[in-house]
């Protein structure tokens, strides 16, 4: 089934081959073996469109993509085929009866084909779970690499055979030749959220952010069965989860803002948290940004005025957070002052024992993003849509 929700861990029977000597790391290149997609949004007239590379030319990819709400990561997940230098696709989009996935993809499971060219909608199947207090108009998305299968050859695969493979692993059997026993290689998938309007306007698209180094191994058994939830503790390991964890802790974040941060926002990710209650802290500095020439008609930078307050703890909650930089600006002594400046956002902590522990550092991907109106289909109808979206720098 497209989701599964069983309430207890359970433990996957991991093959006894030789790991691999690749390191975790955040990749350069946009190539890696675990993909985060940190924002997707479906809301109002806003879709967004997923898409995953196998960018493995000779070699097929079996992977799960897995759609988390903003609140406390509750789950609507899927297994995807795909042979080499293959490519799937899916929406999410608000309707009347909630936010739906759709999806007409050749690399979806043949039972559930019918249900994703109809649309899922996601809550409703997160409810039938026994999930409360969700959230689908937002969130992230995880792709998790199953297993590789190394073809010899550019030639598609039919999907039935990578099914049969997948239902073979979940039984334990790791005896096909082709199988990349050590996991899935560094370079094998990416991808990107692309953010469209009603008519398939395309406004803004987001790359996915990729890790090498997180399969090194082949996982089989009941934790990679359809049923089963998505665990990056099974599925990537104890160790691995927290590399990736460590990987994205920051201590601060920049990002500039203009118009008097008119339709501007910073959204922040906290993977791996799974909480609801889930709580953080953090500090904040605001600056206005001016340019006046010295007397070597130089231009200089001056920072200016301060803020009322600077480095107050404010608190975040949810799994998913967006921040809007004009209320930001509307709590300093002079907001109209602020016209275009500079906004760090510091000392992310966690409030309870949550990703790495109570009063740690918080692990997040953050992104900069504008709204913007949009004209549909030459219609004299204005939309709200995202209008550019870029990772802001974090250190």
């Amino acid at each position: 089934m497209i989701k599964k929700l069983i309430s207890t861990v359970v433990s996957a029977a991991i093959c006894a081959t030789a790991l691999s000597a690749d390191k975790l790391e955040i990749s350069n290149d946009g190539l890696g073996d675990f993909l985060i997609a940190p924002m997707y949004v479906a809301k109002d007239n806003v879709c967004s469109k997923i898409t995953v590379f196998n960018t493995n030319e000779t070699s097929s990819i079996l992977a799960k993509v897995t759609f988390r709400e903003r609140i406390s990561s509750q789950e609507v997940d899927l297994p995807i085929f795909l042979s080499p230098a293959d490519v799937w696709e899916g929406e999410v989009c608000e309707t009347r009866n909630g936010v739906v996935l759709k999806s007409n993809d050749d690399s979806n499971h043949p039972v559930v084909k019918d249900v994703l060219s109809r649309g899922k909608n996601l809550a409703e199947h997160s409810r039938n779970a026994g999930h409360e207090g969700i959230d689908f108009t937002k969130g992230y998305v995880e792709i998790y690499p199953i297993a590789q299968f190394n073809e010899g050859s550019t030639a598609k695969v039919e999907k039935y055979l990578l099914v049969d493979r997948w239902d073979s692993l979940i039984k334990g059997n790791t005896n096909n030749p082709k199988l990349r026993k050590n996991g899935v290689d560094s370079s094998s998938l990416s991808g990107h959220v692309t953010f469209n309007t009603e008519s398939d306007l395309e406004t803004a698209v987001l790359p996915m952010l990729a890790f090498k180094g997180a399969h090194d191994k082949q996982v089989t058994g009941v934790g990679i069965d359809y049923s089963s939830d998505t665990s990056p503790r099974v599925l990537l390991g104890a160790q691995k989860k927290k590399k990736i964890l460590k990987a994205l802790q920051h201590r601060i974040t920049s990002f500039t803002y203009d118009q008097e941060g008119r339709n501007q926002y910073i959204n922040f990710t906290f993977p791996f948290t799974y909480s609801k209650w889930q709580n953080r802290t953090y500090k904040i500095t605001v600056r206005d940004m001016s340019e006046n020439k010295d007397s070597k008609k130089e231009k200089v930078i001056i920072f200016s005025p301060a803020p009322k307050k600077q480095n107050i703890k404010n608190t975040m909650k949810n799994e998913v957070v967006s921040i809007s930089v004009e209320e930001i600006l509307s709590k300093t002594n002079n907001p109209k002052m602020f016209k275009n400046g500079i906004i760090q956002i510091k000392d992310i902590t966690n409030q309870s024992n949550i990703q790495l522990g109570e009063d740690q550092r918080a692990s997040y991907i953050a992104v900069n993003y504008k709204e913007v109106s949009v004209m549909e289909d030459r219609r004299l109808v204005e939309n709200n849509a995202v209008g550019t979206i870029v990772y802001a720098p974090s250190k």
